[in-house]
């Protein structure tokens, strides 16, 4: 849709919503009026006969003296006289209120239909075909160069002449209300005059730096003041392809790297601060990218080169003081943006460390995510889009700097921990982006710990397993702490939590399991089995015990859950490989902790014979009369035989 039809329709909107805002202020006035209260009549006083001596003072008003509103006292004048009955629908009872005027009823303003013939033909097949003939142009410059049949000096007129042609072209389809076809030809025209600028220094060297560099800035300067005085971000798209791709298209064979990422970087932040001034969310999204592709085709052509490294940094350095000078602008785009722009430089750093600079890109990192971490302390932009974005990259920044540290065994501990500091502080702030990130960090640390068995006792990789949970029973205790089940956007966290218990239950069965077979690794088979069986049991008898302590029933079930899985273990394990006394020893042991188990149970019963969880669901006083007198007469046996209605004898709930 044209630019004059939405301003049309706008101005229709506006006077629609005028004539209807004068319709209610009409309508209000009316029910104001009619709900008012009628003045009190004043009583009909009669004249005395001609000749009396007395005469009556004259009537006051009855406001005098008295609110204006205020009627006057011992007066019923609200009330009116009864009236006789009428013949109808509603003789002999009271009539219903009379139903308020309705304002009159606008139909809402039907959305016009989709011209995709107009959006074909009119808005995209200009942008397309501009592009064509860019190229067309940029090709046929090409083939007529190596046939030689232009010198250097007429092809990068040429050029000039071509970009004047269709600027011209573009103008003159703008004043004829033509805009979509104008704007076009307009972008076209700012792309081959860069694309002339740039091969007349890069390709014949016609020119020399400053003055290339100078004409370059103007071309971007025109560039500029053409797409704001149409206030078309089409014509920002097409500089920017043309601004980036042209070092790439006519680069020489060896070109300087520095001059080509020069031209670049002051390109992209020049198009960036245009785009963020002026609310280009395409252009300012296309500015951003468009730089790390013609850096990833440069790297492809002429290999990687510390030009890349800088000239990313220089626009991540650019998009972050946009972020924090255009505070009134922060918005989910800004911070996709930063965040993005922010992965990106990790990997050109990471690519820059495996190209053999590890201290330079440990050091860049380092910097980076010091820089960030002090922005997330200071509050600096806390409450905006774009601050949330802050931890976030500290969190990142920091595990890609751990990453590239060598020969640091404990590196998976410390990532755990940092996934661990990172998902308190999301909890803590209500920070979905770091929470986000803080899960992926831990979900790493976790596979790279659990994946790689533990081969010797004492060991970084038996550190690690140990970290891991504690890290896990930590983050069991952070959610219960920070979220509730009624939680709009967190509820589910906390109602799903009992699945890191399960998992601190069984992980830390394997991680004994793991420790008990390296330990007895010398030792026969009957004693590696007992050993690992002992382990079992006393692993889920602590387990028991530690749910009846803190009162948790799953925790319980988990352990009675490891005392039956022991039993499966030895029966279908086990047994075919001990001899026949390691079995009466195991079988002896697991018998006599299964009793025990049991009859542990039984000792949790109140001494009322109820178990705690349903002695606290009572709240009347009179159902637990009597309760002292009972524990003054001594407590019977907890047996449930002795009690006439045998109750629920365990616990488990």
């Amino acid at each position: 849709m044209e630019h004059n039809d939405k301003v049309e329709q706008l101005e229709q909107r506006i006077r629609r919503l005028e004539h209807e805002v004068a319709e209610l202020k009409q309508f209000e006035m009316q029910r104001r009026q009619a709900s008012a209260p009628r003045p009190p009549v004043p009583p009909q006083r009669t004249a005395p006969p001609s000749g009396s001596p007395f005469t009556p003072p004259p009537p006051e008003p009855h406001w005098q003296g008295a609110h204006v509103n205020a009627p006057p006292p011992n007066a019923n004048y609200g009330v009116r006289p009864p009236q006789p009955p009428q013949q109808g629908q509603y003789t002999g009872a009271q009539r219903p209120p009379a139903q308020a005027q309705q304002p009159p009823y606008t139909p809402p303003v039907p959305k016009p239909p989709k011209d995709w013939e107009h959006l074909i033909a009119r808005v995209w097949l200009p942008r397309v075909f501009i592009v064509v003939l860019i190229l067309g142009i940029v090709w046929g410059f090409i083939a007529v160069v190596k046939a030689g049949y232009l010198s250097e000096p007429i092809r990068c007129i040429l050029g000039v002449l071509v970009a004047a042609v269709l600027y011209w072209l573009g103008e003159r389809e703008v004043s004829k209300e033509r805009p979509a076809l104008g704007k076009v030809l307009l972008g076209g025209s700012i792309a081959i005059l860069i694309l002339s600028i740039v091969a007349s220094y890069l390709l014949y060297a016609l020119l020399p730096f400053i003055f290339a560099f100078l004409l370059y800035i103007g071309a971007l300067v025109f560039a500029v003041y053409i797409a704001l005085s149409q206030r078309s971000q089409s014509i920002v798209g097409i500089t920017l392809v043309a601004g980036y791709l042209a070092p790439v298209l006519i680069a020489p064979t060896h070109p300087n790297l520095w001059i080509f990422a020069g031209f670049e970087t002051i390109f992209s932040a020049v198009m960036l601060v245009v785009a963020m001034k002026y609310s280009f969310r395409v252009s300012y999204i296309l500015a951003f990218a468009l730089l790390h592709i013609t850096l990833g085709l440069s790297m492809i052509w002429y290999g990687f080169s510390v030009q890349n490294v800088v000239a990313v940094l220089v626009q991540h350095a650019v998009i972050l003081a946009i972020s924090v000078l255009w505070k009134q602008r922060n918005t989910s785009m800004q911070l996709g943006v930063l965040f993005t722009s922010f992965a990106f430089v990790g990997g050109w750093l990471t690519i820059y460390y495996l190209d053999g600079s590890e201290t330079g890109a440990r050091w860049m990192i380092a910097i980076l995510s010091l820089m960030y971490s002090i922005l997330y302390a200071s509050g600096i932009q806390k409450r905006t889009p774009v601050g949330i974005a802050y931890p976030a990259m500290a969190i990142f920044g920091w595990f890609l700097l751990l990453n590239m540290i060598p020969n640091f065994p404990a590196r998976m501990a410390v990532i755990l921990v940092e996934g661990t500091l990172a998902f308190l502080l999301a909890l803590r702030f209500r920070n979905k982006l770091q929470l986000v990130l803080a899960c992926i960090v831990y979900a790493y640390a976790f596979l790279a710990t659990f994946l790689v068995p533990i081969e010797r006792f004492w060991s970084a990789h038996t550190f690690n397993w140990l970290i891991l949970l504690i890290t896990i029973a930590v983050i069991y205790r952070i959610i219960g702490k920070f979220v509730r089940s009624d939680d709009k956007n967190y509820g589910s966290l906390y109602r799903k939590r009992y699945i890191l218990m399960w998992a601190e239950a069984i992980l830390g069965l394997v991680y004994i399991s793991q420790l008990v077979q390296v330990a007895s690794m010398s030792q026969n088979a009957d004693v590696r089995h007992l050993s690992l069986s002992s382990a079992w049991i006393i692993y889920a008898i602590l387990i028991i015990v530690i749910g009846m302590v803190v009162q948790k029933s799953k925790l319980r079930i988990i352990g009675i859950l490891f005392i039956f899985f022991t039993l499966l273990k030895i029966i279908f394990i086990d047994l075919p490989d001990i001899s026949i006394g390691v079995r009466a020893i195991l079988f002896i042991i697991l018998g006599v902790v299964g009793l025990g188990l049991s009859r542990l149970f039984y000792k949790r019963r109140d001494t009322n014979g109820q178990p705690p969880l349903q002695q606290q669901v009572i709240s009347n006083p009179a159902e637990h009369h009597g309760t002292d007198q009972q524990h003054t007469e001594g407590n019977k046996d907890d047996h449930p035989l002795n009690d006439p209605k045998p109750k629920n004898n365990d616990d488990l709930s």
